[in-house]
């Protein structure tokens, strides 16, 4: 498994013209642009399933229980449908986003927002659903420590927390920047410097979280592998306590399983003219079935008594190696440590 490098996405303007008409966004990266979007697809038969941001919900709600008939369900039960299925989207996908229910409680349209966009009435009133773009949280030294030098797995990626980091600054700069070219009425000077300092505050913090991504990048399979020597050394000592009982319970059950193989061999053989080929058929199914099984006890077996003579060896190296490991990341996280001493992001913040 391979750390990927940071990708900066910049989204592609789009034509004010065309942002009220209803779309399916894109599964990859959605385009943010203040626009339109119906969530609500109907398939041939008129049932409806919901695509949220790109996000595909069917998975999630199927069975007749989940069942909505766009024409002949109430406006009730559909707009219930997608309310349940935002719950589940904002629990599961992108908590970085808002989704504020208007007054149209029929309504099932969304209204997704520019970063730094302000909501007017007539948009409230012509919408289900505003979906706010909020900026993610920045990973804290603290958060960052832990995935260093703690010596329990921590699965947590932060590396896909600083690309959306990154790829929301860059919207904010794309939508600024089209505020600044496009102007629904002329900007006055106190928006147009507004906007600039937005633009660079942004651009700032791109860099910022590149270069904290670049920086955590040279220790990403270190990340993997640390996590992989925490669960393998955790499962050889649960293995090492339990070896006696597991090899007695396994030698006892393949002992079962292969008499009753020769059993069902010696009534082969003692029949061999007397069952038909169905019958014969199914005994040697099973025979075969069971012979498979006895191999996968036996290699179980084999597995539990190596543990039970090496697993004190096997410990030890484990723990050896986790040892060295966690050295290295600990070495590497001193220059993560300093770049957070000497560059701030609340100076960025306070436009320092």
């Amino acid at each position: 498994m391979r750390i990927s490098a940071i990708n900066i996405y910049t989204p592609a303007k789009q034509n004010k013209a065309n942002n009220n008409k209803s779309q399916i966004n894109n599964t990859s990266k959605p385009a943010f642009s203040g626009h339109r979007e119906n969530p609500i697809i109907p398939n041939e038969y008129g049932y409806i399933s919901c695509y949220i941001l790109g996000q595909d919900m069917k998975p999630f709600f199927m069975g007749v229980e989940n069942r909505v008939d766009i024409n002949s369900d109430s406006k009730e039960k559909i707009a219930d449908y997608l309310a349940r299925n935002v719950k589940l989207y904002t629990e599961k996908f992108d908590q970085n986003r808002t989704f504020e229910k208007t007054d149209n409680k029929l309504d099932t349209t969304f209204y997704v927002a520019d970063p730094n966009e302000t909501i007017t009435d007539k948009i409230r009133s012509e919408h289900g659903y505003i979906v706010y773009d909020n900026e993610p949280k920045f990973p804290t030294v603290e958060q960052i420590k832990d995935k260093y030098t703690s010596a329990a797995p921590n699965p947590h990626d932060y590396f896909a927390d600083l690309r959306d980091y990154i790829t929301y600054q860059q919207r904010v700069i794309s939508a600024d920047e089209d505020r600044l070219e496009n102007p629904v009425e002329k900007n006055t000077p106190e928006q147009e410097e507004l906007y600039h300092s937005r633009i660079n505050k942004s651009q700032k913090k791109v860099i910022y979280a590149q270069n904290l991504f670049n920086i955590m990048y040279k220790t990403g399979q270190d990340f993997m592998y640390k996590d992989e020597l925490a669960n393998r050394l955790e499962d050889l000592k649960t293995k090492y306590k339990m070896a006696n009982t597991k090899l007695e319970d396994i030698a006892f059950h393949k002992y079962l399983v292969d008499e009753g193989i020769g059993s069902n061999e010696g009534l082969l053989k003692r029949n061999e003219d007397n069952f038909s080929s169905y019958e014969r058929n199914g005994i040697q199914g099973a025979i075969n079935n069971s012979k498979e099984y006895s191999k996968k006890l036996q290699k179980e077996y084999d597995m539990y008594a190596n543990i039970k003579t090496h697993g004190p060896e096997m410990i030890e190296q484990t723990q050896n190696e986790l040892n060295r490991v966690l050295d290295k990341m600990g070495k590497d996280f001193e220059e993560v440590q300093a770049y957070y001493q000497i560059h701030r992001l609340e100076d960025i913040e306070k436009g320092l």
